[in-house]
């Protein structure tokens, strides 16, 4: 009996090998398919498209055809059903597959023989131009019936303009200095870059509209390019609003932040963010390390700015990350975080060690003598609010007069240099950051301070004469 409990086991082991060879083969069988999890370009293999194949295999010179993602409203509709069971989305454009490889690292090989299957993960040449993440592709020959459904993008959460230097220094540290390059570098950025789009400015021809998901990656983007020999001006983001198409309520996105900080600091996060920034906490939790983790949802716009911030009010202890959360209603005026006015230059040339030490009680300096400075170019952070016109070009009278005073030994506290990420958040609305691949300057948009004197009158008259009528409002 032992003897054929024994043989009845064995023929179980092997009946259930056969199905699962059955199973796997009858999925290997199956219509191509596989979603785009990155997308790039590369100029001799043309539009590359990176991902997992779900289904069936691929091989080099087969024929596929792309399906675009479905918007998560009509997916069900789309689906086939039993009734209808040929019901398929439309056919997208149509390709051949150039080549098949593999990641090994950071090196892309090819697979020999170029044949992937169900699982692997492969890197595909020769897919359609328009392909984009979350887009399906699957056999020309034998398509599969609807896209494979994929998670939403994150849409883009702030906007900020890119044009040509047209400051007083234009054109003697770079290269790349047409606004025309600069945008053809902008769109080549989006092949690879999926995340970022690019966009014609509809109120000045000479510039370029770029949409991101935060500062750093503008500044990111910002760096590369100053990097490579280009010149531009970038002016303050702009948070992206959307209206409700129900109630017609203005709408801004939100963002989900996490914090994880040393549990003496918290509190200065949690002031930091649920204070003028408008966030609110959601959980809090400590650990046995001493660690405090926080989970708040912001406003995009309480984040611009920020990151320095928390740097530097936890001693670089704070960790934070942040996702796009959801569209909310408009959370009204938020803080800039930055009380003081600027420190504004009136002179062209070169600065000196005699006007900064002398400007220096003023305020923090964001220049060190010798460097070059002209009208406009804010050099410094007032320690009072209100803009402050000041020469920093200012030399030390020569003469034959000696005296105690004038032979003192000067001495200058470093100045406060700031990345392209950081201005990002710090810049005001009337102010553009300058880059080159040698300099990072913040300056006024308007460079005549003549005219910023009239444009700020006239913003004072404005807000005057709204001011007794809501006066009157607040009586009746």
């Amino acid at each position: 009996d032992g003897d054929g409990d024994g043989d009845g086991d064995g023929d179980g082991d092997d009946a259930e090998k056969e199905v699962v060879a059955k199973e796997v083969e009858d999925f290997a069988n199956e219509p191509f398919s596989m979603t785009a999890t990155t997308v790039g370009y590369d100029p001799y293999l043309g539009r590359t498209c990176t991902g997992r194949i779900y289904s069936g295999q691929i091989s080099s010179g087969d024929a596929i055809t792309l399906l675009p993602r479905r918007d998560g409203e009509s997916s069900s509709d789309d689906e086939p059903s039993s009734d209808n069971p040929t019901k398929a989305t439309a056919v997208g454009p149509r390709s051949e597959v150039s080549g098949v490889f593999a990641n090994i690292g950071v090196s892309r090989v090819p697979l020999d023989p170029p044949v992937a299957h169900a699982g692997d993960i492969v890197t595909l040449t020769g897919v359609p131009e328009s392909m984009r993440v979350g887009d399906t592709l699957t056999s020309t020959a034998n398509p599969i019936p609807a896209p494979v459904d994929t998670p939403p993008l994150a849409p883009p959460t702030l906007s900020c303009f890119f044009g040509a230097n047209n400051g007083p220094l234009s054109g003697k540290e770079g290269t790349h200095v047409a606004s025309s390059r600069v945008r053809a570098r902008l769109i080549s950025e989006t092949d690879n870059n999926v995340t970022l789009t690019v966009e014609l400015s509809e109120t000045d021809a000479e510039k370029t509209v770029v949409l991101g998901r935060g500062e750093l990656q503008i500044g990111i983007l910002v760096e590369q390019m100053r990097r490579e020999g280009y010149e531009m001006i970038i002016t303050p983001p702009q948070i992206l609003t959307t209206k409700c198409p129900e109630t017609g309520v203005e709408l801004e996105p939100y963002e989900e932040v996490i914090v994880d900080v040393d549990a003496e600091y918290s509190g200065t996060v949690v002031n930091a963010l649920t204070g003028s920034r408008r966030g609110v906490l959601v959980e809090m939790s400590d650990d046995s390390r001493g660690k405090t983790r926080m989970k708040f949802e912001v406003p995009s716009r309480g984040l611009l700015g920020f990151g320095p911030e928390i740097a530097t009010v936890t001693r670089g202890t704070a960790v934070m990350h942040h996702c796009y959360l959801e569209d909310r209603e408009h959370a009204g005026i938020i803080g800039s975080g930055s009380d003081g006015g600027r420190l504004v230059c009136n002179s062209m040339g070169k600065a000196t060690l005699f006007a900064l030490e002398s400007l220096s009680s003023r305020g923090t300096l964001f220049i060190a003598p010798g460097d070059v400075v002209y009208p406009g170019m804010v050099i410094g952070e007032n320690a009072k609010a209100g803009d402050l016109e000041v020469n920093p070009v200012r030399a030390k009278k020569v003469d034959n007069m000696r005296t105690q005073s004038k032979e003192e030994k000067m001495y200058l506290s470093p100045p406060k240099r700031m990345s392209v990420e950081e201005l990002i958040g710090y810049m005001n609305e009337d102010e553009v950051i300058e880059v080159t691949p040698l300099s990072v300057r913040l300056r006024k948009l308007e460079l005549d301070s003549g005219v910023r004197e009239r444009a700020a009158r006239a913003r004072k008259k404005k807000m005057d004469a709204l001011k007794p009528k809501q006066g009157k409002g607040g009586k009746k």
